[in-house]
């Protein structure tokens, strides 16, 4: 069965792809790509499973309260950004200006792909990942605590839950570690039970973090447990946040961080500060250990 026979607008029975924004007959808002994806009933079955799978191997090892105590700390997790100082300042300057995506800035040339090896892969996995929609997704990662992964930059921006629970989706783990680690090339199927949408999150950590929670872990653990930042010798752990679409400042709740040491990075945050308060934003900011 092809995706156009599996899929027809509510409004006008025109078929669709699964690809698809908008419906081709009526133009009718058809919903995001990513969610439908993650709703197809194999991996809601498929995530249902792993969650089953998750209970009784908690229960085997008495620490049945503790993955409810931990599902239910994820349901209050947020998707957060990290990024540099400058990076941060030109989406706070003004409404106009939005979070835009690798692939939008380099077609308008704003700035050119780096010669790695993530770079380098960058298309080919997110093309199997969304096919014919990557360019419109933005990355994320889920937190208990409003910290995010360092390697992206300094500043993390948390992001209104308001903003991005139609449209975002959530995945196993980093995408490019995911499709190496089960192999898969351009075009492959993605396996089932390893994304979800934003609402049941909770499912998709418990299903994945169910073996690192015993009778004694404490909840204090539990936003390490979520996220942990690589710091050069060990990787990157986190739960991948898929959203659709752009967005401006006023998706900020809060800005995260560390105090920079040089001058010209004080008052660059400074200037931050400022914005945010033009749209109800706040800032946390530590002090340099």
């Amino acid at each position: 069965m092809s995706n156009k026979d599996r899929f027809t607008c509510s409004n006008c029975g025109s078929p669709f792809a699964e690809s698809s924004r908008l419906c081709p007959g009526c133009n009718s808002d058809l919903g995001f790509p990513n969610v439908r994806a993650a709703e197809k009933p194999e991996e809601v079955e498929a995530v249902r499973q792993r969650c089953v799978d998750a209970e009784v191997s908690a229960k085997a090892r008495k620490c049945e309260s503790i993955l409810l105590q931990f599902g239910e700390a994820v349901k209050q997790s947020k998707a957060v950004i990290n990024r540099d100082i400058g990076v941060v300042s030109a989406l706070v300057s003004n409404d106009n200006a939005l979070y835009s995506t690798f692939y939008h800035s380099v077609e308008a040339q704003a700035r050119l792909p780096e010669d790695n090896p993530f770079d380098r892969s960058r298309s080919s996995i997110d093309s199997t990942l969304f096919p014919l929609y990557h360019k419109e997704m933005r990355f994320a990662a889920l937190s208990l605590d409003g910290r995010g992964l360092q390697k992206y930059g300094g500043l993390t921006m948390v992001l209104k839950e308001d903003i991005i629970k139609h449209r975002a989706t959530v995945f196993e783990e980093n995408s490019m570690d995911f499709c190496r680690r089960q192999k898969l090339v351009v075009g492959s199927p993605v396996p089932s039970g390893y994304r979800t949408v934003w609402n049941k999150r909770d499912e998709l950590a418990t299903a994945k973090l169910h073996s690192l929670l015993t009778a004694t872990t404490s909840p204090k653990e539990f936003p390490k447990l979520l996220l942990k930042s690589g710091d050069g010798k060990t990787t990157d752990e986190f739960i991948e946040v898929h959203i659709y679409g752009s967005f401006n400042r006023r998706g900020i709740d809060r800005i995260v961080g560390t105090m920079p040491k040089s001058r010209v990075d004080k008052v660059l945050l400074k200037s931050i500060r400022t914005k945010l308060k033009e749209f109800g934003g706040t800032m946390d900011v530590d002090q340099p250990l």
